[in-house]
């Protein structure tokens, strides 16, 4: 079995100042449930967020996102998805695996902008006084539940990962896309 993205043949759109919104629902990412969550992932020598709705680096290019004292979502963006089944069971004593491989898409939006085209869809302030680096928002965009997170991808360049239902992707990146027209050029 392959997998596909919902966003298939959407591939990237890149405008001025750095602008860019790319799909990375392809890229490898998973999750932790449980009362022991952050304890398991810090020993598997993982960086963890001090709080909830924050997120760090751990390792080279790996994230880890927390959105709750009990919910973690480990981002891979240089590894590809998995389409193994995933196992239904418990990783250790009261902690399960989170399957947002297979639930959500995985935007992204780079570039100097990216605040402002934000701006245009969400009642959350992301500009970077309000919203810096290590935030995570769980939201609405375009009246889509989202997460939201500022952080720096693998080459250092500040973005926003997007997380969204699978089913309302399509309809989320057309809405992104159409917020960034006037810096498209």
């Amino acid at each position: 079995m392959s997998l596909r993205s919902p966003l298939e043949g959407r591939g990237m759109i890149e405008g001025h100042g750095g602008l860019r919104l790319i799909d990375l629902t392809l890229a490898r990412r998973g999750g932790l449930r449980g009362s022991g969550a952050r304890e398991w992932l810090l020993s598997q020598g993982h960086t963890v967020p001090a709080a909830p709705n924050q997120i760090v680096a751990s390792g080279e290019s790996d994230s880890v996102m927390s959105l709750s004292h009990r919910e973690f979502w480990l981002l891979q963006p240089n590894c590809g998805a998995s389409s193994a089944r995933p196992a239904a069971v418990a990783v250790a004593a009261g902690i399960w695996p989170l399957y947002c491989q297979h639930s959500h898409a995985w935007l992204q939006v780079a570039g100097e902008p990216r605040a402002e085209i934000m701006a245009k869809l969400c009642g959350v302030d992301l500009s970077e006084a309000a919203f810096p680096q290590g935030s995570v928002a769980q939201t609405q965009v375009a009246r889509v539940s989202v997460i939201v997170a500022a952080h720096q991808d693998q080459d250092g360049r500040s973005v926003f990962s997007i997380f969204v239902d699978q089913s309302l992707a399509r309809y989320l990146w057309e809405v992104i896309s159409d917020a960034m027209k006037e810096w498209l050029g």
